[in-house]
């Protein structure tokens, strides 16, 4: 069976043109469902013997011979022929489809190849070798995922077009600490809460410098988001670099800063005085103090509004729920809470004590409330640590991978998430909603989600198609010298190291253990 006709190649010397009654070669897009679609098992060798020992004769049938026929098998990849027979369907210029759907399920689930042919060492079961499946994912894979990404991002964009627009921030580095050789740069709109920009760095692209990444990749992202949408306000962490840079070239834009963060940093502080013996009282007034913050910035679109309802809790926490005069305005101040009632299971602050004193002083702090202007819209950017949490399953920090592949595994994680984040709840049969419960171990406390339904991951069946296209569109095969990217970091400098590796003899040489 052939889907197409093709007449055989010679560019790539190490694979067979392969033809006969037992093959059956995919040449056009026509066999797309030949290749990705058709159902696959695991085959055990004997048993394939077995049934073709059921088709043949076990005495030769030449005049004469008394030889007993014996039925050669060969494998190639993840492919076995034997007597004229393959067992997968056979590409142009003599790559077996299987070895093709393999490379694109390992890198589209995430996974890495090298755990993967363990596994496939483990089960005896043949998979295609290392360097197939790095040149079928330089040649194939990563542009067919970078394509895929331009398109669908098109599609958001256009989505988004003559509308003011809130983008979310936020940088992920590859490692902890200033060692980080890569930074993930990303950019989510508010309302839809899809990815519409995202830019993989690497440290040689900033003069070796990982403290200035991520200000570049946000430069990057807001010029890249800005060719085409009309952004009114950006919202990232209290970035100090990225701050100066809004001021400078971007003062048009209103900046926010991540409430989440700063709450996060009042309760460590608040925590941190409250370790003093003296001011014990605070530890258990840090969830208040903190839930206080965000109760202000929700409420207050003034600083003499934030500042008059912030200021209150250090009244509040020593019982007195009216005063004299407010701090924003020449007026009375007083709390908003309802009465009180006399079961409480935390103890008043005194006024005047060690622990009301360190209270003040964080309250007041000039700093914060310098900065306060940036949380009075009352932003979060918790889905971008979602995201950044989701890219961990495409891209371990604890692998190295090559730019391209690093950028095409943060690709497929932004292309799960876009196609996952408008997916509804499940509900049971009766129409309720699903949740699954999960327990905290920092609040101590149960709580609920939704669970929405599977994923369908779509987006994999374009990619496929992609990679099949290329496959049959490029005029030469795999095996050719790689060739580096315009933007490929690595034309700068081959490593991040601040000077050239010596021979690795001479390393070897030079290495002595402390127990010889």
């Amino acid at each position: 069976m052939v889907y197409g006709f093709e007449e055989p190649e010679t560019e790539d010397k190490t694979s067979e043109y392969y033809s006969g009654p037992g093959i059956v070669q995919v040449l056009t897009m026509e066999g797309f469902d030949q290749v990705f679609k058709a159902e696959k098992f695991v085959a055990y060798e004997d048993q394939l013997l077995m049934l073709a020992k059921t088709k043949i004769d076990d005495s030769c049938l030449v005049k004469g011979c008394s030889e007993q026929v014996v039925i050669s098998t060969k494998c190639v990849g993840s492919a076995l022929t034997l007597f004229g027979w393959c067992s997968q369907p056979v590409l142009n210029r003599g790559l077996h489809s299987g070895d093709l759907v393999v490379s694109v399920a390992v890198l589209c689930s995430g996974n890495n190849f090298s755990k993967v042919e363990l596994m496939g060492r483990i089960m005896n079961l043949h998979l295609p070798s290392q360097s197939a499946f790095t040149r079928i994912q330089r040649t194939y894979l990563v542009p067919a995922i970078e394509e895929k990404w331009e398109e669908h991002q098109e599609i958001v964009r256009n989505e988004l077009v003559n509308r003011d627009i809130v983008v979310l921030g936020d940088g992920r580095m590859d490692s902890q600490g200033h060692c980080a050789q890569y930074c993930t740069y990303t950019m989510i709109e508010m309302d839809s809460k899809k990815i519409v920009a995202l830019e993989t760095l690497d440290k040689q692209e900033t003069g070796k410098k990982s403290t200035s990444m991520e200000k570049s990749g946000f430069q990057r992202a807001l010029d890249d988001v800005q060719s085409s949408l009309n952004v009114k306000e950006v919202v990232t962490d209290a970035h100090l670099q990225i701050g100066a840079l809004m001021k400078r070239q971007y003062s048009h834009i209103k900046h926010s800063h991540d409430i989440w963060h700063a709450a996060k940093n009042l309760g460590k502080k608040i925590i941190a005085a409250g370790q003093e013996k003296s001011c014990k009282e605070l530890l258990q007034w840090s969830t208040d103090i903190v839930n206080h913050f965000w109760h202000c910035c929700k409420v207050a679109s003034t600083y003499e509004e934030f500042l008059d309802v912030w200021v209150g809790v250090l009244h509040h926490v020593q019982n007195e729920h009216e005063w004299g005069l407010s701090y924003g305005r020449m007026a009375p101040g007083a709390c908003y809470h309802e009465e009180l009632n006399d079961d409480r299971d935390k103890s008043w602050i005194e006024k005047g004590s060690p622990a009301h004193s360190a209270l003040t002083k964080n309250v007041l702090d000039k700093r914060f409330l310098n900065n306060n202007h940036y949380y009075l819209n009352f932003r979060n950017t918790a889905d971008l640590e979602i995201f950044n949490n989701h890219i961990l399953m495409y891209a371990s920090k604890r692998i190295s991978y090559s730019p391209p592949v690093y950028r095409a595994r943060n690709i497929l994680a932004a292309l799960d998430y876009n196609y996952a984040v408008d997916l509804p709840t499940a509900t049971h049969k009766d129409g309720a909603p699903r949740y699954f419960r999960t327990y905290s171990k920092k609040s101590g406390r149960w709580t609920v989600f939704e669970r929405k339904v599977k994923k369908t991951y779509s987006h994999i069946n374009d990619i496929f198609l992609k990679v099949l296209r290329k496959r049959f569109e490029l005029e030469r095969g795999m095996h050719h010298p790689a060739e580096l990217a315009e933007r490929d970091p690595r034309r700068i400098s081959r490593v991040i190291a601040p000077k050239s590796p010596p021979p690795t003899v001479e390393i070897a040489l030079q290495k002595k253990s402390r127990f010889e």
